[in-house]
């Protein structure tokens, strides 16, 4: 039967894949009015307090009731543990994922898709999924007998021992398919990182609220776009702030970092986003150095596994006089006079040190280029932006080599003291309390921990 419910899922998968651009055609007529909600939202959220995000919501009511009615259907023996599954399918969930698992402690049982974080955070480890993460559709189609055996693995499981609960942390391609068997089954399924459907494809949101019995958002703004379309949402904060409580910066290392006038770049970390984003940065790293002679110019990188892509670009872009530093972002982060960063979680983690940023996307292809101009619903790419509904960093979203000249105006513009730069902070620091206090990674263990408690009272 399993085998069977494998290949029915891969075929309806491929056919939703091949009906794709038949429903970018349907979207499009309907564009405009989606992108003023999108804008009603995001105006809304940015003129409310910073959001609490412990607030109590219906959420954790129907998380409890599923939990309940899950339970009288498989009753657990007394005395054991109460499961949680927990599934991660790339290195930036997983961290998410393990301080979880480390939060829930002892007193829970935690199995998992993921990799070596989270087997050392304590969890059973079923699957090595995030080992094999993928990107983009010809990657999917590469891995498929990967992603075929880690379904399957998860059918089994759901049919031999299920758990308790199901808490799956972004990547929600695969996830959404996990959670519509988990539905089928009765297991109540929480997702954790809500996926950004309000910037891309709106239209499945109808989907993802039949698949998932409540997502936690990390932005503000979200919660508002998920209730919208009917699918409990409750802002739990970004785990980026407890990040950044839980590892200070070292006052000494910031201090080092800014006895020079320093540059970090952050082009991404992915091959294609780096061969996307670093030629361009170098372009404008070397014009600025020809105004500031004593220029520092660093490239950090947490993932040893990209260092010798990153060497190798750097070589072959002429990057002799760029930095590149392996460990930690924090002290360069803290320390840069200007980060020029690619669109993503790194670029708001620049932004959370308070220095200015430039916020650059480059495009690569017709279509990329034709999805940006068209299926895009919201007006900004960078986070800091949407968090505070208008232009706080410098974005840029472009095809070809010309945008790399605007993108050099802009940072020689904030590098410069004068009202540019002093706007830039200003705004940065408003991001900043928008977001609201540390503690994401609490807030949602003890969400866990309620749905199971009350679980086990109703049994």
């Amino acid at each position: 039967m399993i085998a069977l419910e494998v290949a029915v899922t891969l075929l309806r998968e491929i056919l939703r894949a091949l009906g794709t651009p038949l429903r970018l055609l349907a979207y499009l007529p309907v564009r405009h009015g989606w992108r003023r909600v999108a804008r009603e939202v995001l105006d809304a959220a940015a003129h409310e307090a910073p959001a609490d995000a412990a607030a109590t919501d219906e959420v954790a009511q129907r998380l409890v009731a599923r939990a309940r009615d899950h339970r009288a259907r498989r009753p657990r023996r007394q005395g054991l543990r109460p499961v949680v599954f927990v599934s991660a399918g790339e290195a930036s969930g997983e961290a998410h994922a393990a301080r979880l698992v480390a939060a829930l402690g002892p007193a829970v049982q935690a199995r998992a898709f993921g990799g070596g974080p989270l087997r050392a955070a304590g969890a059973e480890l079923l699957f090595p999924l995030s080992e094999h993460a993928v990107m983009g559709f010809f990657s999917v189609l590469a891995q498929l007998p990967l992603i075929v055996a880690a379904h399957a693995r998860f059918l089994r499981l759901l049919r031999d021992e299920p758990p308790d609960l199901v808490v799956l942390v972004d990547y929600p391609g695969l996830h959404v398919v996990m959670a519509k068997a988990c539905r089928r089954r009765g297991v109540p399924v929480l997702h954790y990182v809500a996926p950004q459907y309000w910037a891309w494809g709106p239209w499945r949101m109808r989907r993802y609220r039949r698949a998932v019995d409540a997502t936690l958002t990390i932005l503000p703004f979200e919660t508002a776009f998920f209730r919208r379309f009917g699918v409990p949402a409750r802002y739990i904060g970004h785990p980026l702030l407890d990040q950044l409580a839980d590892h200070p910066v070292d006052p000494q290392q910031v201090a080092a970092a800014r006895s020079r006038p320093l540059l970090c770049l952050l082009p991404g970390s992915r091959r294609r986003e780096i061969e996307a984003n670093l030629p361009g940065m170098l372009r404008v790293a070397r014009t600025l150095r020809s105004a500031v002679p004593d220029l520092r110019v660093v490239l950090p990188h947490r993932d040893p596994r990209r260092t010798p892509l990153l060497r190798q670009a750097l070589a072959a872009h002429g990057g002799d006089f760029v930095e590149h530093c392996e460990g930690p972002l924090a002290p360069w982060l803290a320390g840069a006079r200007l980060v020029l960063a690619k669109s993503g979680t790194g670029s708001l983690e620049a932004c959370l040190y308070g220095n200015p940023v430039v916020v650059v996307y480059h495009l690569r292809g017709m279509l990329s280029t034709l999805g940006y101009h068209n299926i895009l619903s919201v007006p900004f790419i960078a986070a800091a932006n949407l968090i505070a509904g208008h232009e706080v960093v410098p974005e840029f979203c472009f095809h070809g080599g010309n945008g790399w000249d605007r993108v050099l105006a802009a940072v020689q513009s904030l590098w410069a003291d004068g009202p540019a730069r002093a706007r830039c902070i200003a705004g940065l620091a408003t991001v900043r309390e928008h977001l609201g206090q540390p503690g994401a990674t609490a807030r949602t263990a003890a969400l866990v921990r309620s749905v199971l408690d009350a679980a086990e009272a109703a049994r």
